[in-house]
């Protein structure tokens, strides 16, 4: 039996991670996540002795800290928007990004009715939460990743919510559905950049959920030439993007489609992460 409290261990974790680049909160999120404790259920049991087997777990879930692992993989799961959501290496973690990405969709867009495409839904952090927060919206979510999809119809039952799914790269399989709002958080990341990335995205997080060709255009170019013909007339898209790509991202959009209106938006650290797109025309063709 362990003779560790609670608070011993998470001193113990401490002094684990004390060389390295490790987020020394990770080992508190760990128990969180583990019990649905906050802060202050924590505190509560900190004198407890944790048991055997959970100590055990504790340890190695430490040691995959200190070789990069993502504490969200560890726990299988992730808050977002005050809810939390399995993800497993299949999905990306949610970030503080895409909270503000949601928060502006539903900002802009009418509590009315709508068709919305939750485009490369990944673990459907986006398309679940607009589901829940307008549940007027008939919310699809697709993804070219049939694992990713699971992960995402397993969130979506957790929430008692129905929603189409489809496999899909791009629109392939989306061919004749139009939509009142696109949202999406593609791949965006140039391949050549990965040494500006964190080592546990690197080794853990999916390549095809983070990389596109073009510079990290790739995606986006595609999206902004077929846009139009899954759009309505007044159909909007909103998108997450790379903190370096806002002179060319615009510079893109006005190759393909000239008549298309875009606005660029920073998030709270002052970089440009996010566009919101509409006016789409056939300008470009396919």
């Amino acid at each position: 039996m362990s003779s560790q409290t609670y608070f011993a261990a998470q001193r113990w974790a401490k002094e684990q991670l004390s060389q390295s680049k490790v987020d020394p909160n990770a080992p508190q999120f760990l128990l969180k996540e583990r019990h649905g404790w906050d802060d202050t259920h924590l505190l509560v049991h900190n004198r407890e002795v944790m048991p055997a087997g959970e100590w055990q777990w504790f340890q190695q879930a430490v040691d995959r800290l200190l070789k990069d692992e993502p504490a969200q993989y560890i726990v299988g799961s992730a808050p977002f928007y005050g809810r939390t959501f399995m993800v497993n290496h299949d999905v990306l973690i949610p970030e503080a990004e895409t909270a503000e990405l949601v928060d502006w969709v539903l900002s802009e867009m009418p509590s009315k009715p709508l068709r919305v495409l939750d485009l490369g839904t990944g673990s459907g952090v986006i398309g679940i939460t607009l589901a829940l927060e307008r549940p007027e919206w008939e919310v699809t979510l697709s993804d070219v990743s049939a694992a990713a999809l699971g992960v995402a119809q397993k969130n979506m039952e957790s929430f008692g919510l129905k929603l189409n799914l489809v496999k899909s790269d791009l629109f392939a399989n989306l061919a004749n559905e139009k939509y009142d709002l696109i949202v999406t958080n593609p791949p965006y990341i140039a391949m050549d950049a990965t040494d500006l990335m964190d080592a546990a995205v690197l080794k853990f997080e999916p390549d095809l959920a983070l990389f596109a060709d073009e510079n990290g255009l790739g995606f986006y170019h595609r999206l902004f030439k077929q846009a139009a013909q899954h759009l309505n007339s007044q159909g909007q898209l909103f998108g997450e993007t790379g903190f370096d790509q806002e002179k060319s991202i615009q510079k893109l959009l006005k190759q393909v489609d000239s008549a298309a209106q875009i606005e660029p938006r920073h998030d709270v650290a002052g970089k440009m992460r996010m566009i919101h797109v509409w006016d789409f025309s056939n300008v470009g063709g396919n």
